[in-house]
């Protein structure tokens, strides 16, 4: 069978940091281009493959390697699960194409590429064998999160592979990382022992709640600067280890903030989205001083050039509040809008004031 798929990436509006917290929530909204695509996959029976010709690769999936790609995981995953229901009828050939919002290889622009790109894998492999997806969301859900967490070695809370595989915007509660067994090494045995070891467990904790949401969003690519989502994500870890107590005061106050937060904006409530969002904010700053005390080079969750955007974006008509989202720093600018017709141009000009080149995102929210 061949046939073409398409996935959404994210934007973690709320729940920074918090979304690797067991019981914390977190708002992730689904984006795709104006044509609605995010990561495609082409797919049909035959060859043993997986192109990605923007970023040179061409890749047979096998396990007989010192190292794997991030893409052959989840080929190899989801073979194992097909091949063990009696369903694989063959080896899948795949070719992965990314919409321009995701950027170029030298300046991604954070919405969640790596993620898509797995679960458009797992949702081809399905597809090809002539399995039908939507009836096995839950299940490529968990097949995607263990190949992704194979790869990246559990670092990450694995809301940007739900937002893909679910396609649509969610509120993500994080699984207990335990649930995942790593495979030690790369043989057979020892790789399809830690997938169906994790596979059967209970995911505790794991929630995934898809949401509709009457709004609109802006977001903005900031040309020639990026963070690395890791370093910021192991600068805050080392300031958790040494300062438990005021890290769990912080962190329930964002949880409690940003609860509210989503659901005024369920309500339309533009009024309370805008003032939590501040709260929120603000705690985030608080967050980074403490941080800095400890890591001083580490990107903080908002830099304050950003806050500086975000404050006169905040004054045009249509913006209802802005983030920078994920785990911060420099990669965009998200803006939750009432859906009315905002200037860009504006904020634009708010970037180059900071000495910062923005390029609006070409997305919309699905």
């Amino acid at each position: 069978m061949s046939g073409s798929l398409t996935v959404p990436g994210k934007v973690l509006f709320y729940g920074a940091y918090s979304v690797l917290i067991k019981g914390h929530i977190s708002l992730s909204l689904a984006v795709a281009d104006k044509e609605g695509r995010g990561v495609t996959a082409n797919y049909k029976r035959g060859k043993r493959s997986i192109a990605s010709h923007q970023f040179d690769l061409l890749v047979e999936p096998s396990l007989n390697k010192k190292e794997l790609t991030l893409v052959e995981y989840p080929y190899l995953v989801a073979e194992l699960f097909l091949k063990s229901k009696g369903l694989w009828k063959g080896d899948v050939e795949i070719e992965l194409f990314n919409s321009p919002i995701f950027g170029d290889k030298d300046e991604k622009s954070g919405l969640g590429s790596s993620a898509a790109a797995v679960v458009a894998v797992s949702k081809a492999l399905f597809e090809a064998n002539d399995v039908d997806t939507a009836s096995h969301l839950d299940t490529i859900h968990k097949l995607s999160q263990i190949a992704y967490a194979f790869f990246a070695q559990k670092i990450g809370s694995g809301f940007d592979i739900a937002t893909s595989t679910y396609g649509k915007s969610i509120v993500y509660q994080r699984y207990d990382p335990s649930a995942i067994t790593l495979p030690s090494h790369l043989s057979e045995d020892v790789f399809k022992k830690a997938v169906f070891e994790s596979l059967e467990r209970e995911w505790e904790g794991l929630s995934v709640t898809p949401i509709d949401l009457d709004v609109g969003l802006l977001v903005f690519n900031i040309g020639g600067a990026k963070t690395s989502s890791i370093s910021a994500v192991k600068a805050w870890k080392e300031w958790k280890k040494s300062n438990e107590e005021e890290f769990k005061v912080l962190m329930n106050k964002q949880d409690e903030i940003e609860r509210k937060a989503i659901e005024a904006l369920k309500a339309r409530d533009f009024a309370a989205v805008r003032h939590y969002t501040h709260e929120a904010r603000a705690v985030h700053r608080e967050m980074q001083e403490k941080i800095k005390a400890i890591v001083p080079d580490f990107d903080p969750v908002e830099p304050e050039p950003l806050s500086r955007i975000i404050e006169e974006a905040e004054k045009l008509p249509g913006i209802v509040a802005g983030r920078c989202p994920g785990a911060g720093g420099w990669d965009s600018l998200a803006f939750i809008t009432d859906g009315s017709t905002v200037d860009v141009g504006k904020i634009i000009e708010a970037g180059e004031k900071e000495g910062l080149k923005l390029s609006a995102l070409d997305v919309k929210l699905i």
